[in-house]
């Protein structure tokens, strides 16, 4: 299918609010390709439905951290219907391998967002080329292992991380303070040091 194609099919998916709203048989289908031709030629909407794999998500953060929800939802006035976000998004949300939208902008509570930029020095490489030998020899990983695997592989927040290991959040934040007492992952918490930090890259 040409671009022109794809954007003349996906502007029949914008609904009465101009929100692009996919349907879930038809988003499982898509590849990243497909997000990447829509962020950069679709003009129709700025705004997308979250699909339902990241609906689940964050009904499941709603009942195990409220007030993260809150922090993300609610933070500037009460919505009718959450779950609509940025179209700039959508290349994250294709590549379905459970980092789905990303957490890093909390104003109330901590960030918990971390990429492979806070893994830096020596020690911290060594870590991870450790637990990639012990990941491909089916070695058992401890949470912090685990995570640190992860963050290698691509920028995660410690609730997606969580969510896609069953994990409890508790233990998926003492595995960061255990990294970060080794001096292997630094923790920006505020919005204001992450957003610096992420617009370096």
């Amino acid at each position: 299918m040409e671009n022109k194609e794809i954007i003349e099919f996906f502007e029949k998916l914008v609904n009465g609010n101009g929100c692009l709203e996919i349907p879930d048989e038809l988003f499982d289908k898509m590849n990243p390709e497909y997000g990447l031709v829509l962020v950069n030629e679709f003009k129709k909407s700025q705004v997308m439905k979250l699909p339902l794999y990241e609906v689940k998500f964050f009904d499941w953060l709603k009942a195990n951290d409220e007030p993260v929800w809150n922090d993300i939802w609610l933070e500037d006035s009460p919505v009718e219907e959450p779950y609509i976000v940025s179209l700039s998004f959508i290349t994250n949300l294709l590549e379905k391998d459970g980092r789905g939208f990303p957490i890093c902008d909390l104003a109330n509570e901590d960030n918990y967002y971390f990429s492979i930029g806070h893994m830096v020095d020596e020690e911290s490489k060594m870590l991870i080329d450790s637990v990639k030998n012990r990941f491909v020899a089916k070695d058992k990983l401890t949470i912090a292992q685990l995570l640190a695997l992860e963050i290698s592989m691509g920028d995660i927040d410690i609730w997606h991380f969580a969510y896609k290991h069953g994990i409890q959040i508790n233990e998926a934040k003492k595995a960061v303070d255990e990294l970060v007492n080794d001096n292997v992952l630094v923790h920006l918490k505020s919005s204001e040091h992450l957003a610096t930090f992420l617009a370096t890259k």
